[in-house]
């Protein structure tokens, strides 16, 4: 038996319905954005990260113990560099074995930032170049492995050289053009001459 709820009922439960689709659209869009997202700090190529490694790693030395507001952002920063040379490096073109190389690297230097970290949260980044040295040395020797990314093409040379080209083609085509209607100018009056002298 029907009762005078059940329309009431059905309409509540598709409500629902269209509430909870929207949330997971919602949600899934989120997820596909935080997925896409690449932090500012982030290298761009294998060859890249290790330049940034040897940059900030000096640049923290020479500003320890100054009262550097942003050291502690910044060493941050440099950690996080470290643990993405795996994936630069699977994305480089590094056989496996230089790759295990990268990768036995990058844990050597997880640890050592690791210990630059005190009990009480400061860091002790002083001699922090010459603490990865060998690491650093390890992974630069295989920069040149691993490819350098593609160089933008600049097509403004060559474009200039194919209109130069085209212009003087242009011109050696005018050119001709001028010496044909020359001839044949030469040969009108050459006909008309001719032709005065058998009336003659």
């Amino acid at each position: 038996m029907r009762t005078a709820y059940t329309p009431i009922l059905s309409a509540c439960l598709l409500l629902m319905g269209l509430c909870g689709c929207g949330g997971s659209e919602a949600a899934d869009s989120d997820d596909h954005h935080l997925e896409h997202f690449v932090p500012a700090h982030k290298p761009a190529s294998y060859s890249e990260a290790i330049h940034e490694i040897e940059h900030r790693a000096e640049h923290l030395s020479d500003h320890a113990g100054h009262g550097h507001d942003d050291e502690a952002s910044e060493f941050q920063e440099l950690q996080d560099i470290v643990g993405w040379l795996p994936e630069l490096a699977a994305d480089s073109d590094l056989k496996e074995a230089d790759w295990n190389k990268a990768n036995t690297a990058a844990k050597a230097l997880t640890s050592t930032l690791a210990t630059k970290i005190s009990a009480d949260g400061s860091l002790d980044v002083k001699m922090l170049p010459k603490a990865i040295a060998s690491e650093i040395q390890m992974l630069d020797s295989l920069v040149a492995a691993a490819g350098k990314p593609e160089p933008k093409i600049h097509h403004g040379h060559d474009h200039g050289h194919d209109h130069g080209h085209e212009h003087e083609h242009e011109h050696e085509h005018e050119h001709e053009h001028d010496d044909h209607e020359h001839d044949e100018d030469d040969h009108d009056e050459d006909e008309h001459e001719e032709h005065e002298n058998a009336g003659n």
